[in-house]
């Protein structure tokens, strides 16, 4: 079955009607002239159990939340993901097509009342295994599989341990990647341990690149090792114990197989063609890769699946530079910490010319903590930049050039630290005037009593400053848009709230797009919002509930219905 297809439940009962009660004991009080019928209740399902599985295979799921009145359907990326819901509707069969792209999609669930906002479900690429209690003492530990194996597991209350054990050689490189607090939201900060079967940690790691572990521990001796996870909430409060709960659900990948960290170059060029990669992590056999043409993501031979997002500007490996190392904007430039702590590029600009530059790290999973600075040709700092915000800790300015000449642009870590693991992208453009519209939610529902309101944040870049107008693509019949102008300067210059009123003529749940555009130079932009991974999502949810039409008067002469 697709995903965007109807299910049929089992009493194939309308979803303006309520399941709990069968039709035939419906009063005739309910068919008089001008009665409505109540709307069914809308999916409310907040997550999946075990969170993700591996491609090609079908398996059973846990519903959190509420699966809503009548047929819900499934929505995923190219109906990779469907499922089938379990007649009390609280588990459901979910198959995981063979050509299913590996890593994180977004599900959403809707019914002809409502829809879902987006939830993350990973796609994995090794077999699954769920966590098997009790195994919070090394003697309890659950066996491990290898060469690979991911495991769907809960930290399910306070004080929870979780141990695992594996069997390694001498010199083989275990991976232990821990998904929790990022993407899946699970309100955890985590540990991994490595140890013996005495108790003695050999290896530890609480945050790596965000507030989930990730582990590497090269076994000094054939034998078993155990790894152990725990966690402490991710908003801190006055209890220091381990903490658990339902919603500390999580997935730990343990791999002696290929993991890549990352490429270089860092992201693709722009088009469609194959592009071969270097390639950096653990365990890996080849030091090159072929990303496939059209291809975002490598996800065959691999543990876990590894995302290579395409440039939308030329893109050169800092090792391929010229020895001056001058750069042409625009340009894109995949880099690496040097031994000395700091990457130096040369530009050659004019006065007044106004650039802009970024160094991305963090979001690609880099440990660089950047720094980005300008400096003149002889090396006196003009500017510097460090964290973009408190939860962005890469960076990125503008500069207005001074004056004629050649200027140094200076990537380093705000500790000095250098290693492999200190990669970047630096950005480097002219800084045009733009906008950009961000969203809250993604899933709306036009209520019976008054209007619906899509508030919209506009950003503005640059010094943009022209008007902005909006219209919504995809609106049903019935339904009008109110879609005031985002003026220039003002209030509205910031933020704006459409209003959707009316009532639709015939019921509708599918996707719009509220669709921007500047009043001067006509450039068009989708309102949108960033997920978790960063996806940009600018197709949204409407549902529109048309009115049951009035019922015929009941025959007074008819038998009641008992």
């Amino acid at each position: 079955m697709r995903s965007g297809v109807s299910f049929r439940i089992a009493n194939n009962m309308p979803a303006s009607r309520s399941s709990n009660f069968p039709s035939v004991l419906l009063s005739p009080l309910l068919l008089l002239s001008g009665s409505v019928l109540v709307a069914g209740e809308a999916p409310a399902i907040d997550r999946l159990f075990p969170p993700g599985g591996q491609r090609g295979t079908s398996f059973e799921v846990k519903l959190t939340g509420k699966a809503g009145d009548g047929e819900v359907k499934l929505h995923s990326e190219a109906d990779s993901i469907t499922w089938a819901l379990g007649e009390k509707r609280d588990t459901a069969t979910v198959t995981i097509a063979p050509t299913a792209r590996g890593g994180v999609h977004w599900l959403r669930y809707s019914n002809p009342s409502g829809a879902t906002e987006l939830k993350p479900f990973v796609v994995g690429l090794i077999p699954e295994v769920t966590e098997t209690e009790p195994n919070n003492k090394i003697a309890e530990a659950q066996q491990a599989a290898l060469p690979a194996v991911t495991i769907n597991a809960a930290f399910e209350k306070a004080r929870d341990v979780d141990s695992f054990a594996v069997q390694l050689t001498k010199g083989q490189t275990l991976v232990a990647a821990f998904l929790g607090n990022d993407i899946l939201n699970s309100p955890m900060d985590a540990v991994l341990q490595v140890s013996n079967a005495r108790g003695t940690v050999l290896a530890q790691n609480n945050d790596d690149t965000s507030l989930d572990p990730r582990l590497i521990f090269t076994a000094p001796s054939d034998g078993t090792w155990y790894v152990r996870a725990f966690a402490f909430p991710s908003a801190p409060n006055s209890n220091i114990a381990f903490a658990g709960g339902a919603d500390y659900v999580y997935r730990l990948t343990l791999a002696t197989q290929p993991v890549v960290e990352h490429t270089t170059p860092l992201v693709k060029p722009p088009g469609d063609g194959e592009v071969t990669l270097n390639v950096h992590g653990w365990n890996i056999a080849a030091p090159t890769a072929a990303l496939p043409a059209g291809s975002s993501t490598m996800d065959v031979g691999l543990a876990l699946p590894y995302s290579v997002p395409a440039s939308d500007l030329p893109v050169v490996v800092e090792s391929q530079l010229p020895a001056e190392r001058t750069l042409t904007v625009p340009i894109v430039v995949s880099g690496m910490i040097a031994p000395e702590g700091t990457d130096t590029y040369l530009i050659n600009a004019t006065k007044s010319q106004q650039l802009s530059f970024s160094v991305q790290a963090r979001r690609y999973g880099s440990q660089l903590d950047p720094v980005l600075s300008i400096q003149d040709k002889d090396g006196k700092p003009l500017t510097e930049a460090d964290d973009i915000n408190g939860e962005n800790p890469d960076a990125e300015l503008s500069f207005n050039i001074p004056a004629d000449g050649q200027y140094r642009i200076v990537v380093s870590d705000r500790y000095q630290h250098v290693s492999e693991r200190f990669f970047y992208v630096l950005r480097c453009e002219e800084a045009k005037a733009s906008f950009d519209v961000e969203l809250k939610t993604t899933a709306f529902t036009v209520p019976a009593d008054k209007p619906l309101e899509i508030p919209l944040t506009i950003a503005r870049r640059n010094g943009f400053a022209e008007a902005i107008d909006f219209k919504i693509e995809g609106l049903p019949e019935g339904l009008t848009a109110e879609c005031p102008r985002s003026e220039k300067d003002g209030d509205s210059s910031k933020a704006v709230t459409i209003k959707v009123s009316g009532t639709a003529k015939a019921s509708f749940s599918g996707a719009i797009k509220i669709i921007a555009e500047s009043v001067d130079t006509k450039v068009p932009k989708p309102a949108s919002l960033s997920l978790a991974d960063r996806t940009i999502v600018s197709q949204l949810w409407l549902t529109a509930v048309a009115p049951e039409p009035p019922a015929a008067a009941a025959d007074p002469a008819a038998p009641a219905v008992q």
